[in-house]
């Protein structure tokens, strides 16, 4: 592929676009090696310090993975969902959205998400469902104690059969797992376990209209938690 040279100023991130944009029209596949430093700098007309930063910043955004060695290089990684997540982690952290916004964005997609899962139940579904309840009372530390206590919403999420709705859900947790951390709860006074044993029984029913409003009322009582945790740590 041709490439267009460019400037100095911001040229790391021109060349990321530029390599970007190759990979998004297809001219460079899940698999692919991108041409070689050597072949980037004749072709970008800059230095090898400006591609190694362009290359790491397409790293870091999950698009090439580096893998070392003689047959190494920048390959193309398969683009999945969990982009988004990390884009959403990064616009919190660059505050282009705020907790509240997060947290009002729940209440308004978990809900359809726990009746389209209350729609597509199956009897291996409601198993898990049930496992899942019973392993939020396993006392774990914190990290692992998350995990158990949203894994319920991440079955959820993968039950509504609608990979987009689940990778919003699954980047909303993200952000409100990593931003409660922060205040250094503890997890059994924001989330105590039993929380999610009225929306699974109605998933299990598979009564739509309760799994959304129990579903609803779950999340309005964890904010409400999660509030009075932040209002308590930062009057400390």
């Amino acid at each position: 592929m041709d490439f267009k040279p460019v400037k100095q100023l911001k040229a790391s991130n021109e060349i990321s676009n530029q390599l970007k944009d190759a990979i998004f029209q297809g001219k460079y596949i899940a698999g692919d090696k991108l041409p070689s430093e050597r072949e980037l700098v004749e072709s970008f007309q800059v230095s090898r310090t400006v591609v190694r930063e362009a290359i790491r910043g397409l790293e870091a955004s999950g698009l090439v993975e580096i893998k070392q060695g003689a047959m190494g290089g920048a390959f193309v990684k398969s683009i999945t969902f969990e982009r988004l997540i990390n884009v959403c982690q990064e616009l919190f952290l660059m505050d282009q959205m705020s907790f509240s916004e997060v947290c009002n964005a729940r209440q308004i997609i978990e809900p359809m998400v726990a009746g389209l899962a209350a729609k597509n139940c199956t009897p291996e579904m409601a198993e898990k469902l049930l496992e899942a309840c019973a392993n939020e009372t396993q006392i774990l530390s914190y990290e692992e104690t998350v995990k158990l206590r949203q894994n319920v919403h991440y079955l959820l999420a993968d039950m509504s059969n609608n990979r987009f709705l689940a990778a919003i859900v699954k980047s909303l947790l993200k952000v409100i797992s990593n931003t409660a951390q922060e205040f250094e709860p503890d997890h059994d006074e924001m989330h105590p376990a039993g929380l999610h044993d009225p929306i699974v029984k109605a998933v299990i029913a598979n009564d739509e209209e309760l799994a959304k409003a129990e579903m609803h009322k779950h999340l309005l009582d964890f904010t409400f938690r999660l509030d009075q945790v932040e209002t308590n740590f930062r009057n400390k």
